[in-house]
């Protein structure tokens, strides 16, 4: 040990690049494989899966001069993928072993290894066989030494893909061998904290790269991520003795010292203009938040939805609350789980990068016995409000009627297309525990033509008795929408009425209407107009 300690001091002090043991571990070389692809000048079989698309490359190599590189990706699902015919039999256990790396966009990335396969009735069906947060510019390796395939399982391939990203990658050394055969592979290359030497494991060489690490000018980010075992998003002397304390036994686990997300004071703009969210936005964050499915019943019997709360939710504090609702034919799913929404991480993005306070967010359904998009205004009422805010903390102090009332400007009700036709619902019967209002590509169903809608509205906020500046309107659709024709003669109405004031400055009106040119009816871009509007919310307190 003290002649392996003393090695290692060497390496370190030989160069700032050989910090640490090497991460790359020899091949195995048992004869035990039933499938090996080095890809050394060409493909050895492998292709594009979806949109992506692959070649033999030079670049870069876990072993040998080549590696297979997989660029083009549209979507997560989309990478490199190899059929295995009918040498691997259902039924039977194997040893899967691959390595990926990529060297671009975030600090880490979530990679899978996974099987595609039909089952006895003909279906396409998906397992993971190994996943891995992997390093970037680190060879990082997904192995599961006895996986069995499925029994019932025919047109068998695996591929490799990412958990959100659409990221470029490299593969090298993919090997299927006998079940429990051990195949060696990059060592390292994931994130772990406190893996400062990424050899898969924490120990005493950490703390000596660690202390090389600390006086050095070294800029490795890989490094760096998994130094930083505080999470404080800088490396220090703090990390260090935590680290110690951890090797030593003095602790079992790494404190959480995350800052909070900064949140740069708001301005408004009195005329607002579309704006797509950044395509990064929809993939996956450094700071996720948590997707929650919930169960109730309620006044139209047991029903689903999902609750949305922000990276590092605290039960101790207070959150706004945005209630989503989804589109005709969709359900409480389509808002965090569709390819075109994935709402949950451009939430994530603007709430790390200080663009939006940390909030909660619900995808309940108007589906349901009974229960349509127009009456959904009561069973948010009776139902669903007491329900989750009874559970998750808002400023709502308990879910009394009062209580609810007197956090209403700390709540949004906003919906797509029959979403829409809700949200105008809720505006019109909900006033008094709603303050919020984002319509998207709908309009209201209550009134004949422009002036009969617009007026019906009018007449719920005489009505409820409620000021100018006690409830605001968001609505929002695109030049090509099927939904612009009905939508567009309401608001020109509501403009006219003094109930209205037009101005996205909410410090002076309460309403307005983004309009996205050439945009048509789908979630691919309605969602941008959640990435506009949502940060206007909950500024204003109604006195």
């Amino acid at each position: 040990m003290k002649k392996l300690f003393s090695l290692a001091i060497a390496a370190i002090t030989a160069s700032s690049a050989a910090i640490c043991p090497s991460s790359v571990a020899t091949a195995d070389d048992t004869g035990n494989y039933l499938l090996s692809c080095t890809f050394e000048g060409s493909e050895d079989g492998w292709s594009g899966r979806g949109s992506a698309s692959v070649e033999a490359s030079s670049q870069f190599s876990l072993n040998g001069r080549g590696s297979l590189y997989c660029s083009g990706r549209e979507e997560s699902w989309n990478g490199a993928s190899i059929s295995l015919g009918s040498s691997f039999k259902a039924g039977s256990s194997y040893s899967f072993s691959v390595n990926v790396m990529y060297d671009s966009g975030k600090d880490t990335d979530q990679y899978h290894f996974t099987m595609q396969y039909n089952d006895a009735n003909g279906d396409p069906q998906y397992v993971k066989i190994a996943s891995a947060e992997i390093l970037k510019g680190k060879w990082a390796q997904l192995a599961n030494r006895s996986f069995t395939i499925p029994a019932d399982a025919s047109d068998i391939s695996i591929y490799i893909e990412t958990g959100k990203s659409t990221s470029d990658f490299y593969v090298d050394d993919v090997v299927i061998a006998e079940n429990n055969v051990a195949v060696e592979g990059a060592a390292g290359g994931k994130y772990i904290p406190g893996d400062i030497c990424s050899d898969g494991v924490i120990d005493s060489f950490d703390i000596i790269c660690g202390r090389r690490l600390i006086t050095s000018a070294l800029n490795d980010s890989a490094m760096l991520k998994n130094a930083d075992v505080d999470k404080s998003t800088d490396y220090s002397i703090n990390d260090l003795l935590l680290l110690q304390q951890y090797v030593t036994g003095k602790i079992t686990e790494f404190p959480d010292n995350t800052p909070e997300p900064v949140v740069t004071p708001f301005e408004y703009e009195e005329n607002l203009r579309y704006k797509a969210a950044p395509d990064e936005y929809f993939e996956q964050c450094e700071q996720q938040g948590t997707v929650t499915l919930e169960n109730y019943n309620g006044i139209r019997g047991n029903k689903s939805l999902y609750v949305y709360t922000p990276y590092n939710y605290d039960p101790e504090k207070q959150y706004n609350i945005f209630y989503l609702m989804h589109g005709g034919g969709e359900n409480e799913k389509t808002l965090f789980f569709q390819s075109d929404t994935m709402i949950q991480n451009m939430l994530d993005h603007m709430i790390m990068n200080g663009e939006l306070e940390p909030l909660i967010v619900v995808t309940p359904t108007f589906n349901g016995t009974g229960s349509e998009a127009g009456n959904f205004y009561e069973e948010l009422r009776a139902s669903v409000i007491p329900f989750v805010e009874g559970k998750y903390s808002t400023y709502a102090e308990s879910t009394s009627e009062a209580d609810i009332k007197a956090s209403r400007m700390h709540r949004a009700y906003g919906g797509f297309s029959m979403g829409a036709v809700s949200t105008w619902a809720v505006f019109q019967n909900n006033l008094d525990i709603v303050g919020y209002f984002m319509p998207l590509s709908g309009d209201h169903w209550q009134g004949d033509g422009g002036y009969g809608k617009a007026k019906s509205l009018a007449d719920a906020v005489d009505k409820s008795g409620l000021k100018q500046n006690q409830y605001f309107i968001f609505a929002a659709t695109g030049t090509n929408d099927m939904a612009y024709p009905n939508v567009s003669p309401q608001i020109d109405e509501m403009k006219k009425m003094s109930q209205f004031v037009y101005t996205s400055d909410f410090s002076k009106g309460n309403f307005y209407f983004l309009l996205a040119q050439g945009n048509d009816h789908w979630w691919k871009h309605v969602r941008h107009y959640i990435y506009d509007g949502l940060p206007y919310f909950f500024h204003e307190t109604g006195e």
